[in-house]
């Protein structure tokens, strides 16, 4: 169900949240994320143990305390999901609203932009959301691997709301590279690029992630830079790569696909802010190539990769992104504007993934003189 907020009850869900979250629960700890250095935002932590979670996952990207945030996430536990709206927030969604139902609440400024949004899943598995202005809510429930890892990546919704400006981007997709030339990856879920970076990076290449990064461009082009400390890896790839992770850390098994989640942030060295984005490459699976090859796209092919970059990243953000209409083709066309000027290239992947690390090397070598 679908149901649009006007701004004096927007604001009114805002304050009667704060007062829910502080008047049932302690403040546990509070931390400062620094978001590539275009956002710096305050975590504060209601839910004891999501502390140490954090520090695990954005090890990378925690700050010290600033005087002025540019956002505040509220985390707090939150078990009573059925009827939360009309419990917590007081909302009278009628007769014919079925507790059962999944709910998103949606509050559109005067210029057609969403000024908030709540979505509340009354089974709990994916908890309650909601953002208006720079607060954003985040309630959950469960601290095992099973339901943590449900989530995915903490707070990865928020950040992507945080991070829509103009001119820079949360996107879904890899980023590596060597003596400051990088390539973009892109490829939805089981597309091998998180194989490909992560084995690139323990083999020397620079690294900013596998699977979310930060976008940013401005007159002297296109840079990345890294959120999140933490991989996910199959556990045929875990297996191949296991004598060159001897640095990670085992955090559990995430229930999508089963892959194992890694802590990566004692390989810092390899980790890179800023970096320069060269090109965009998207990788291609061929169980039957004898060898890893990569070719130029065309035109055609180059503008399918960049939308698939704004559609997957879409995607991944679940019901918390930009669903519906007019703010997906924003996102769309702001990618496309974003990557412009960078060509794209197919690499097709072979068994072998020392091979195809071995392929992007040169090929990565090869565009510093070009």
């Amino acid at each position: 169900m679908f149901l649009t907020l006007g701004t004096p009850v927007a604001c009114r869900v805002t304050e009667i949240l704060k007062d829910y979250i502080t008047r049932n629960n302690p403040l546990v700890k509070e931390l400062y994320v620094n978001l590539g250095d275009v956002k710096t935002v305050r975590i504060l932590s209601f839910y004891p143990g999501t502390e140490n979670i954090i520090d695990r996952e954005l090890a990378l990207s925690l700050t010290s305390p600033v005087a002025m945030p540019d956002a505040t996430v509220w985390l707090w536990r939150e078990a009573g999901f059925s009827d939360f709206v009309r419990r917590v927030l007081g909302i009278d969604l009628g007769e014919e609203q079925e507790e059962s139902q999944w709910l998103e609440l949606f509050h559109l400024e005067q210029d057609g932009s969403m000024g908030c949004m709540a979505s509340v899943d009354p089974t709990g598995e994916w908890g309650v959301h909601y953002s208006f202005n720079d607060e954003y809510f985040y309630g959950l429930d469960g601290l095992g691997p099973s339901s943590w890892f449900k989530e995915g990546h903490i707070m990865v919704q928020s950040f992507f709301r945080i991070l829509n400006l103009p001119s820079t981007s949360l996107v879904h997709g890899a980023c590596v590279g060597v003596e400051d030339t990088g390539v973009l990856m892109c490829a939805r879920g089981g597309g091998g690029k998180s194989t490909l970076s992560v084995q690139a990076m323990l083999k020397g290449f620079e690294y900013v992630s596998d699977d979310y990064l930060i976008l940013h461009k401005d007159d002297k082009g296109v840079t990345a830079s890294p959120i999140y400390s933490f991989i996910t890896l199959s556990p045929e790839m875990y297996d191949r790569m296991y004598d060159d992770l001897d640095q990670a850390r085992f955090l559990g098994v995430s229930p999508w696909k089963g892959k194992y989640v890694l802590d990566i942030s004692r390989y810092r060295d390899n980790f890179r802010r800023h970096y320069p984005v060269n090109a965009l490459i998207y990788p291609e699976i061929n169980l039957d190539a004898a060898a890893p090859s990569i070719e130029k796209c065309t035109p055609a092919d180059r503008g399918k990769t960049v939308v698939q970059i704004a559609h997957s990243t879409i995607s991944q953000m679940g019901f918390h992104g930009f669903k519906g209409g007019q703010t997906d083709k924003a996102f769309i066309l702001k990618t496309i504007k974003m990557l412009s000027g960078l060509d794209c290239y197919k690499i097709t992947l072979c068994p072998d993934i020392i091979a195809n690390v071995d392929c992007l090397r040169g090929f990565t070598r090869s565009l510093r003189n070009r």
